[in-house]
């Protein structure tokens, strides 16, 4: 990568970027409030198993395909891949979350002006992931480090939530990252091989946290 495609990166990874990505806990707040999750090592499991089962198996392969859609402007494969991602979202939270954070990348790029404003309404409800992979593409971002990318972005997210919503540190949060780095390398290179029929997950705790963070009685997030 040159430097430019590198900044490029860290820009649209950085939680600073501003599309409201921090308001979301993926479920992980239900999980610490009813105890599923008690302590730090629970925490990395279970950002473990989400990393892996989740982003491995939907997110980072339909990203790849995404990221090749928007490079040779297929339309058609942009609507079927972002279609096929919002239908693995199992609760009206996760599915929401999607379409919210998706529709607010959209009006980031609107609000740069590059001159691709055209491709924007080429996804009638674009996701989070079709929009971080055209970041990608205009920015010359390989896809692998796109992959990359995106899944740390998720991961600061998901450390950053349990931070707020449980007596955890820094310090245990940065633990958790090292330990995961070299898991997203694994991840990410898997999911670089999956075939179409293989794409999916079975992630039945984050459908039930998700489905009953809904009705949590008090609560720092929006999932």
């Amino acid at each position: 990568m040159n430097t430019a495609s590198l900044l490029s990166l860290l820009h649209i990874s950085s939680p600073a970027l501003p599309i409201g990505a921090f308001a979301y806990s993926q479920g992980l707040e239900y999980t610490l409030d009813c105890g599923w999750c008690k302590t730090a090592d629970d925490v990395e499991a279970w950002i473990s198993g989400v990393l892996e089962h989740g982003l491995g198996g939907v997110d980072l392969p339909i990203l790849k395909r995404l990221h090749h859609a928007w490079t040779v402007e297929d339309q058609a494969q942009l609507e079927y891949w972002n279609a096929t991602l919002l239908a693995y979202r199992e609760t009206k939270e996760l599915y929401l979350e999607d379409v919210q954070v998706g529709d607010a990348f959209k009006q980031w790029h609107l609000s740069q002006s590059l001159g691709h404003e055209h491709k924007l309404e080429w996804i009638e409800k674009p996701s989070v992931v079709s929009m971080y992979a055209l970041s990608g593409v205009l920015s010359d971002i390989p896809v692998e480090q796109a992959l990359i990318g995106f899944t740390w972005a998720w991961l600061e997210n998901q450390i950053t939530s349990a931070s707020k919503a449980m007596p955890m540190g820094q310090t245990d949060g940065q633990r958790i990252i090292r330990h995961l780095i070299p898991k997203i390398e694994r991840v990410v290179e898997h999911a670089m091989t999956l075939e179409d029929n293989d794409i999916g997950s079975g992630l039945a705790g984050l459908a039930m946290s998700s489905a009953l963070h809904e009705h949590q009685y008090s609560r720092l997030f929006r999932s």
